[in-house]
């Protein structure tokens, strides 16, 4: 078998004219120069040097098969050290897999300042609740949502993503104060979900307080596009991922109610097939999610009280 080692020694020696020299150049003791060159000519079946106590000369064979390898080992090392070189930054595809419940909204926002930071990674998104199999499908990485079954796969839990309660300002307008949970049961309410049957929330306070909520859903869908959109039309308060929820929340268009009210927590993990040699491009991705999770969390919480935001609002209807 071809050592590539031995060949990059050889070509060496005759460049610099002698297993000293290249041994100097390389570092390397001149008897180690000196062993693998013999153990190359050994592989091959053929003498490739001619040697003297004070030069080395090539043999005919040894100089075919120097001119013919030098280019092949260049081009080689020069591949190598291109691969090594781009390690410094991330690039290439970067192929991702998310539930849809993760993957609309808010993350549009984070995959597209991603891409403005590093500029040389593509990316490529699934958005799909079947069960994936990154190795198979070739995904770099994968979100879940939940808690993780039993895998073989590396998982890194990122954050921790809240339920929000939220309706658009022209609703809320409408509506007196709400301070409890136990108003959701006399609003319209737009589920996320399947069946018209009523649906029974449990919520906890900041301060560990729990309570049920039987709510009836006046709008049901199982698209969850479809749900935001309603509740930014003004269909009614809507208990919505924060994922979902965090770019409409930014911008106005929904509000949250109730803030100090929160449906159970579900971790969010990202998956991925080996923690050995993991590339740049992923471990920047997973880091660069990690922070914008957090600022996301923290801008919400740095928002008006809804009371505020519904002032502003029914002034910008009275000034118009």
């Amino acid at each position: 078998m071809l050592d590539l080692n031995q060949l990059a020694i050889f070509i060496r020696v005759v460049d610099e004219g002698s297993f000293t020299a290249a041994g100097k150049a390389l570092n390397v003791p001149k008897s180690r120069i000196s062993r693998m060159v013999a153990d190359l000519e050994s592989s091959l079946g053929v003498r490739l040097l001619q040697r003297s106590t004070r030069q080395i000369s090539l043999t005919q064979v040894g100089a075919d098969y120097y001119n013919n390898c030098k280019h092949l080992v260049s081009e080689i090392m020069d591949v190598h050290t291109v691969i090594s070189d781009r390690q410094d930054h991330p690039h290439g595809v970067l192929r991702i897999s998310v539930p849809m419940v993760v993957g609309s909204g808010i993350f549009g926002r984070f995959v597209a300042r991603f891409q403005k930071i590093y500029p040389d990674v593509r990316i490529e998104i699934s958005h799909t609740d079947r069960q994936v199999n990154l190795i198979e499908e070739k995904f770099d990485l994968g979100l879940f949502l939940g808690e993780l079954p039993e895998s073989s796969l590396v998982a890194r839990t990122i954050s921790d993503t809240e339920t929000i309660i939220c309706a658009s300002p022209e609703y809320l307008a409408k509506l007196g104060p709400l301070n409890n949970p136990t108003d959701l049961a006399k609003l319209d309410v737009v589920k996320i979900g399947e069946g018209m049957l009523d649906e029974t929330f449990e919520f906890i306070h900041d301060s560990g307080e729990h309570t049920s909520v039987k709510v009836k859903p006046s709008i049901v869908t199982n698209h969850i596009a479809a749900a935001v959109n309603c509740i930014i039309q003004g269909a009614g308060v809507g208990i919505v991922p924060m994922f979902m929820a965090g770019e409409y929340i930014l911008s106005g268009r929904m509000i949250p109610i109730l803030p100090d009210w929160k449906l159970k927590p579900e971790p969010i993990s990202v998956v991925y097939p080996s923690r050995q040699y993991l590339s740049l491009k992923v471990r920047h991705f997973i880091d660069f999610l990690v922070k914008e999770i957090e600022d996301l969390k923290m801008a919400i919480e740095e928002l008006p009280t809804a009371e505020e935001q519904l002032a502003a609002y029914k002034k910008l209807i009275d000034d118009n």
